[in-house]
């Protein structure tokens, strides 16, 4: 009989047990730097109605490495304290995995769980008793309602390769587990122009058309019709969330609404807050004994509906396919889905609920219902926004967008960034691009090459541009349309994520992408027949290191020819180039 509480030493893991519990290691591969072990764990119903935790726990020597980074990391590159609080990632939140680097930008330990479904609390950081970086991770057992058995492979890579490529390496990994990604339509790497920043729930379908009308004209073919569109009341909150049927003050006809957009030539997504049920509804007193818990801060009257139940699952998907059906819908923006954690102020599982466990019922609702949308739409459009950009997400999800972060260069930067390590071929949006309507289209510009190596979202009032931002929009948007293969496409490299991304770049055949976005940095882009280079600075000269003979073009940020400039015969030099602010420079060998 075991203690309360004891470890057990199972190779490199101290693993934290109580009375009932056990863990086996039942495989072990290592290969190349890449160590995985495989652990049966198995439980009692005490151990679940005490929602005892099964706790790893292991060290490594913290040598060579400078800065962090995991899936929820967001502006934080450093490497953590042991004490410092656990991340959570489960089935519709973050992705579980954890990455180590030095000051090259080069992996020293990455870490990740095979576990991506169920609530894993992860937990790593330095020891200031031995400078070890200590990893940790727990895995709770009442979550599994009604199971008693899970197996859990822990996955650390020790290559010396760049981060991107140890962040990708985990994202096949997770694919070669069965967790593969949703197809990709075409249009889901199509820029769209959302409705969001520049009208909140101020819209109408007078409003939508005119300004699809101007967003075509400037080179868009995708529109997302946000939050509002099924509320009269014109105020923030959820109170009124639930029934999905539009305010008939603001769209008096969808079926005829969208037809309008199709015929400008727009494919229309429309947003859900999925899980979302106001006490204003009507829904409310249908579900009000089917919700999962209050939503935080909303004065009792928003709740979080619960799919355990059926009847929730159902309700959501009817929903949605009703709409799809009757007015030809061309995608969903499905937000929210974050809403659905395990927390300890959930309700507790009862027999009316058919699937016991939270993260399945997500996982079964996600499927049935793109699979109903699917049976309509094949090419259906489905928008994800960060933090629910784990791999089960991308077996649902062909767009996932960062998360909100407006008039933020850093951020939307470094979140694309990293969302591009992460997702694979899945579509990276942009948070949508907004800005004063005096500042200056140079600067505005620099937000656009911010974003670049993603699918642009754009959400600014077009008929309040001033020309000058009329008009660099317009270039930089087709020269992200025409060029869409080699900044979605090609090979992404990028570079020093400590210090928020300096410069990437793209390469593809016999053409190589490159922004820099840090002054005076001083890049060294791929040698290829073309070589676009972009000014991502507020500085109006960008430094590379070349070679071969070079006939360059430049040009402002929209896309006015403002001179000229001849390199020959580099080797290894350092040549300054004069690019405005915003600009471009075309490099020809």
């Amino acid at each position: 009989m075991q203690s309360e509480e004891s470890y057990m030493n199972i190779e490199i893991f101290n693993i934290t047990v109580k009375d009932g519990q056990n863990v086996v290691l039942i495989d072990k591969k290592a290969e190349n730097g890449i160590t995985e072990y495989t652990f049966r764990l198995t439980w009692t119903e005490k151990n679940a109605e005490n929602n005892d935790k099964f706790v790893f726990c292991w060290s490594t020597p913290l040598i060579g490495m400078m800065y962090g980074w995991n899936p929820k990391c967001s502006m934080r590159r450093d490497i953590l304290r042991s004490w410092d609080g656990a991340v959570n990632h489960m089935f519709s939140n973050g992705a579980p995995m954890g990455t180590y680097y030095d000051g090259h930008g080069k992996n020293k330990y990455t870490v990740a769980l095979s576990e991506a479904k169920m609530l894993t609390s992860i937990q790593n950081g330095v020891n200031e008793s031995n400078g070890d970086l200590q990893l940790k991770f727990s895995l709770g057992t009442q979550q599994y309602t009604k199971k008693y058995e899970t197996e859990i492979t822990v996955r650390i890579d020790e290559r010396s390769i760049p981060v991107y490529e140890a962040v990708n390496s985990v994202t096949e990994w997770w694919v070669s587990l069965g967790m593969e990604p949703a197809f990709v339509p075409a249009a889901a790497k199509e820029p769209c122009y959302s409705f969001w920043y520049s009208h909140h729930q101020d819209i109408n379908e007078k409003d939508v058309e005119e300004e699809c009308k101007r967003a075509k004209e400037l080179g868009f073919n995708v529109c997302i019709v946000d939050d509002g569109w099924q509320n009269e009341r014109n105020k923030y909150g959820y109170a009124y969330c639930g029934d999905w049927d539009p305010s008939p003050d603001k769209f008096s006809d969808m079926a005829a609404h969208v037809k309008r957009v199709h015929d400008i030539g727009m494919k229309y997504i429309l947003w859900y807050g999925t899980p979302f049920l106001g006490y204003y509804s009507k829904s409310y007193e249908i579900f009000k004994d089917m919700t999962l818990r209050q939503r935080d801060n909303h004065n009792g009257k928003e709740f979080i509906l619960d799919p355990r139940y059926k009847e929730v699952r159902e309700h959501l998907t009817n929903k949605c396919v009703k709409a799809l059906k009757e007015w030809d819908l061309d995608g969903f923006k499905l937000d929210f889905i974050d809403n659905w954690e395990d927390r300890p102020d959930n309700a507790p599982y009862n027999e009316k609920m058919d699937i016991p466990s939270l993260q399945d019922a997500v996982d079964v609702f996600m499927t049935n219902i793109i699979k109903a949308l699917k049976e309509i739409k094949s090419d259906i459009l489905i928008e994800f926004r960060q933090n629910y950009i784990g791999p089960h997400m991308r077996k649902f999800g062909n767009m996932f967008r960062v998360s909100d972060c407006p008039c933020d260069y850093i951020e939307n930067r470094m979140a694309l960034l990293d969302l591009r390590m992460l997702m694979g071929k899945s579509a990276v949006h942009s948070d949508m691009l907004m800005w004063h309507k005096d500042e200056s289209a140079e600067q505005n510009a620099l937000q656009i090459i911010g974003i670049i190596f993603g699918v642009m979202q754009y959400s600014s009032k077009l008929d309040s541009l001033n020309d000058r931002t009329k008009k660099m929009s317009k270039f930089w948007l087709d020269f992200m349309k025409e060029k869409k293969d080699l900044l979605l496409e090609g090979e992404l490299r990028t570079y020093e994520p400590n210090l928020t991304y300096t410069w990437a770049e793209s390469i593809k055949g016999d053409e190589a992408f490159s922004a820099v976005y840090a002054v005076d940095k001083c890049i060294k882009p791929e040698t290829r027949k073309t070589t676009y280079i972009a000014n991502g600075t507020t500085c109006d000269r960008v430094l590379c290191e070349l070679n071969g003979s070079y006939n360059i073009e430049i040009f402002d940020c929209c896309g006015e020819k403002v001179g000229e400039q001849t390199v020959k015969n580099a080797e290894n030099e350092i040549i300054k180039i004069y690019v405005p602010v915003g600009g471009l420079a075309i490099l020809k060998l």
